[in-house]
């Protein structure tokens, strides 16, 4: 497991993660351009507000891909359903033509 220290929104955090050091600094560069971006539409940007605001995107993500997964496997399971239709269409036709021992 990697350790990590980080500035991410004017905000110094330490986390242990699986991830690789890479997709760390992408996620935290990800970030602090989200932030630099709220900023810039000036008002005031407390942590709270920038909480509730990535916590609104993340679940929003979150929703999406599972959306995306419900969709994948009723499709999965179409196709499945698919193949099995045609096997046992092709089973039936290959007895059929099977001649009768005598």
């Amino acid at each position: 497991m990697h350790s990590y220290q980080l500035d991410v929104c004017d905000l110094k955090v330490g986390f242990r993660t699986e991830a690789e050091p890479e997709r760390v600094e992408r996620a935290r560069s990800y970030v602090d351009e989200l932030y630099t971006q709220l900023k810039g539409q000036g008002g005031t940007l407390n942590r709270d507000r920038l909480l509730a605001i990535l916590l609104i995107g993340l679940a929003d993500d979150v929703l999406q891909l599972r959306d995306q997964h419900s969709r994948a496997d009723s499709r999965l399971d179409e196709l499945l359903q698919s193949l099995k239709d045609c096997d046992s269409d092709a089973g039936g036709a290959a007895l059929a033509d099977t001649p009768d021992p005598v």
